[in-house]
């Protein structure tokens, strides 16, 4: 038996397109995804814009509160809305993927939620959750919606979606040799 000490895919990339097709559900096809011009600049280098979901995802390994204080900016200068995934491989048994959101869609006032984990529902929707319970934020095909109430009833229940969401991850960092 033999592990890989390095993933084959990196994890920013891999994240990328797992955010992305949960943007496009339903056989919807998947826009162009643009590199980021945000004026200003100072997100991170792994940063694109969604368009037609008027939506900024970015990618760090930095940990928080790096670059919060940032997306809150850029988010109400632009209108729209930001998630920073912090994203490290470690020796963990989870994939230690936490994220900041700020909604800021159609000019409201700028709303963040922080440290946020993604969650597969049973219905195949993504998700990102608190840690307890409280707002939360599903990726439907418009772009990003706030909940005041998690997809959950029980915390047994947000676990369960949390390791499914690791497991998809697993599987498309290392994916299985064939035989």
């Amino acid at each position: 038996m033999h592990t890989l000490s390095n993933p084959v895919r990196l994890l920013p990339s891999v994240l990328l397109n797992y955010l992305v097709t949960a943007f496009c559900y339903d056989g919807q096809p998947i826009e162009p995804i643009m590199p980021a011009r945000i004026s200003g600049g100072g997100l991170p280098a792994d940063t694109v814009m969604l368009d037609a979901q008027s939506a900024i995802l970015s990618f760090t390994c930095v940990s928080a509160p790096m670059f919060r204080a940032k997306i809150e900016r850029v988010a109400a200068a632009e209108a729209i809305d930001v998630v920073l995934m912090r994203c490290c491989l470690t020796t963990c048994d989870l994939l230690p993927i936490a994220a900041d959101v700020v909604l800021a869609d159609g000019g409201l006032a700028p709303f963040s939620l922080n440290d946020m984990a993604l969650y597969r529902h049973d219905d195949g929707g993504l998700w990102l959750v608190p840690h307890g319970f409280g707002g939360a934020v599903r990726f439907e095909v418009q772009g990003l919606e706030l909940y005041l109430v998690p997809p959950y009833q029980t915390l047994a229940d947000r676990a369960d979606g949390i390791y499914r969401t690791a497991s998809e991850l697993a599987a498309l960092l290392y994916p299985q040799e064939a035989c």
